[in-house]
């Protein structure tokens, strides 16, 4: 148990390095083009290397069980993605970032209800820590002049729409976990992605320059990684633990939004940063200790 939990953080805080890399690659291309060619793109990319590596020239080596929760899946896959890409383009790269903690939030506390997990109070400990770093670093723009903060409400719609769509997107993806193999998800996910873009993507095509087009292939080989990182701490741990490790993501974002673009935080922002972190590292600490804690308990058992 415990070397499959150790296993579930390191995949989980993969996956969220990940995902600052690909917001990061976003706002660059969200600049120039249209989201709807780009995410289009970047599934054709995901589902053509998917279905090359793990098909092998068989239908039976990708055959998905549960075809439905693939195509919703893509669906929310695609609307998140492109939410996610027009809040880039009035918010930074750490801001876009905290908002998307909400997810963790809801996600967590909907986990209890819908898959029965009974989580410890430590994670609402840290969802309550994260929340409170998230509203500091937001602060300074919700006291900012009536432009910043115009620019900031049409953010805030963007990203909050992201988010709603990403908690039932990861409630489907436990539903597919549990029924379903992973190459099959590795290859439908973005497959049905692009084929939900296609007739949007031709209306909005554009020419890539060289530039574009080197972003595009990158980001579509992070997002068949990031598939599979998700998809690996989900069957390793339970929902409602692995959730709140998603905050150690504002630390690599406010790195690449540093070095990248220049962005930097308020003194409030950075120590509203700061709670993030530590935040999620006393959270990965109460993890180890109620593992080790249960071993013991077992042993003891074990022994009399």
């Amino acid at each position: 148990m415990a070397t499959k939990e150790s296993t579930a953080v390191i995949w989980m805080l993969s996956d969220s390095f990940i995902l600052s890399v690909m917001l990061l690659i976003g706002g660059f291309l969200g600049k120039a083009i249209s989201p709807f060619q780009v995410v289009f793109l970047v599934n054709v990319i995901a589902a053509c290397a998917a279905i090359t590596l793990f098909s092998k020239g068989k239908w039976e080596n990708i055959k998905p069980q549960k075809m439905k929760l693939h195509i919703f899946r893509g669906l929310l896959g695609v609307s998140s993605t492109i939410c996610l890409f027009y809040a880039l383009q009035y918010l930074s790269l750490a801001e876009v970032t905290a908002i998307n903690f909400f997810v963790p939030l809801i996600t967590s506390i909907l986990s209890v209800f819908i898959f029965r997990e009974k989580p410890k109070a430590y994670v609402y400990i840290a969802i309550i820590l994260n929340l409170a770093g998230v509203m500091m670093l937001l602060s300074p723009k919700l006291m900012a002049s009536q432009v910043t903060q115009q620019n900031l409400y049409l953010g805030l719609l963007f990203a909050l729409s992201a988010v709603a769509i990403l908690v039932i997107y990861n409630i489907n993806l436990k539903k597919i976990g549990n029924a379903e193999k992973v190459v099959p998800q590795m290859v439908f996910a973005p497959l049905y992605s692009a084929i939900i873009l296609l007739p949007v993507a031709i209306f909005v095509w554009k020419p890539l320059d060289t530039n574009s087009t080197l972003l595009i292939m990158l980001y579509g080989g992070l997002l068949i990684t990031k598939l599979a990182a998700r998809f690996f701490a989900f069957n390793k741990s339970d929902l409602s633990k692995l959730m709140p490790l998603e905050y150690a993501q504002i630390l690599f974002s406010s790195i690449l939004g540093y070095i990248f673009l220049q962005q930097t935080q308020t003194l409030l922002g950075i120590a509203g940063i700061v709670l993030i972190v530590l935040s999620s590292i006393a959270h990965v600490l109460f993890m180890h200790f109620e593992r080790n804690s249960h071993t013991k308990n077992m042993k003891e058992i074990t022994n009399d």
